[in-house]
């Protein structure tokens, strides 16, 4: 779990390397979206994990 443009979101690694992003928009306690990005270039632009707290 890692926060995503300042949502919750999910890192998938595949050998280590970032593979996706699931990023999920929650507004008022409900799921209005999952969006999973695997465009490399858009990919590039994660550069640290942020865990997502409570």
């Amino acid at each position: 779990m890692v926060q995503i443009n300042g949502g919750p979101g999910l890192l998938v690694r595949i050998d280590g390397e970032i593979d996706g992003v699931v990023a999920v928009n929650v507004e008022n306690g409900y799921v209005t979206g999952a969006y999973h990005v695997r465009n490399p270039e858009k990919l590039s632009r994660i550069g640290q994990e942020t865990a997502v707290s409570r």
